[in-house]
């Protein structure tokens, strides 16, 4: 009888322990709720694991898309010279100039498609008050590194304007008219 009394005492005090150490750390774990847990940490794990490869019961999740802006900066090529902040950026062309009004933002694959304006320039002198009026333009394009590809196209005609290849950093080679 003293051995199963010591025995208990001694199961007792193991309970105790794990509870006061143990369990301030870890829920109680009981048969009955133990494939609970196991379930519960399966779905936050499959959750994760979605939420990071952008997909959700097997469709894309186009919302939690990494995105990211383009490169602030000077982006720099032939005939043209491109100055990004986040909220705004303008370019300078031969003879011409034109602004997108907001970020640029890049999809997973560093393609852009963004609306602005673009202003033609002409050589000469140019009046103080005399504002040329601008035409809505496309600029679509596509970033690699620290190389960019641009198209620029007038929206009501779809006309190109122009195609070009800048780098980020570089300053541009501009012929402006005369």
């Amino acid at each position: 009888m003293n051995n199963s009394r010591f025995a208990m005492k001694r199961s007792c005090l193991r309970i105790i322990f794990l509870v006061i150490f143990v369990g301030g750390a870890f829920p109680m774990i009981t048969p009955t709720n133990a494939g609970l847990i196991s379930s519960v940490h399966d779905q936050a794990t499959q959750i994760r694991f979605e939420e990071e490869s952008g997909m959700a019961a097997g469709l894309t999740i186009k919302s939690r898309a990494r995105k990211k802006g383009l490169a602030v900066g000077i982006w720099g090529g032939d005939h043209i010279s491109m100055q990004v902040t986040d909220q705004r950026t303008t370019i300078e062309y031969d003879c011409a100039n034109g602004t997108i009004e907001h970020g640029i933002t890049l999809d997973h694959s560093g393609r852009f498609d963004v609306s602005g304006t673009q202003v033609a320039e002409r050589g000469g002198p140019v009046r103080q008050n005399d504002q040329p009026a601008g035409e809505a333009v496309r600029y679509r394009g596509q970033v690699s590194g620290k190389r960019m590809k641009l198209s620029v196209r007038d929206s009501a005609t779809k006309n190109l304007i122009g195609n070009f290849t800048l780098v980020y950093g570089a300053e541009g080679k501009l012929r402006k008219c005369r």
